[in-house]
């Protein structure tokens, strides 16, 4: 089995808004996710979570990222074992569409359906005020989704 590391964020505005991507190809294509990605060999978390906002939103963070929380997403069809750092941080620079996609700040209430489950159930974890959560194929997301999200991740490192 893969084990990989990721650092994403939940940023916010100081209007409530998240800052969203939405995604322009992958298995997600379409969908709405957090800011984030691989964390390279070498590299720490928080300059990774740095970089990521910067290449997929166009916003350098100038407020520090505090840890939130972690994530486990296993996919035995794929032997796929992901650990996702999760970081919260604050701005209200106005984002801009990259290669990954397009770059927005969005209400919650607006978001519905268009997220992909991992950034519905970080976001989820952060207002909930919870520090973990788990997404294990064939228990809270169907195989299907798991792979497409496992692909995703192997796409953005």
């Amino acid at each position: 089995m893969n084990l990989r590391f990721n650092s994403n964020a939940i940023v916010t505005n100081s209007k409530g808004e998240i800052l969203l991507v939405r995604l322009k190809k992958g298995p997600f294509a379409g969908g709405l996710c957090i800011p984030g990605g691989g964390i390279d060999p070498g590299e720490l978390s928080h300059d990774a979570i740095n970089r990521e906002v910067l290449e997929e939103t166009g916003i350098q963070i100038k407020n520090q990222f505090y840890p939130i929380g972690y994530c486990e997403l296993i996919h035995d069809g794929v032997k796929d074992h992901r650990i996702v750092l999760l970081f919260h941080s604050t701005s209200d620079e106005i984002p801009r569409d990259t290669e990954e996609g397009e770059a927005k700040w969005m209400k919650y209430e607006e978001m519905g359906e268009k997220l992909i489950p991992f950034a519905r159930e970080s976001i989820r974890m952060w207002k909930e005020g919870r520090n973990y959560f788990k997404l294990i194929g064939g228990r809270d997301w169907s195989d299907e989704e798991l792979e497409d999200l496992a692909n995703l991740f192997s796409e953005r490192i």
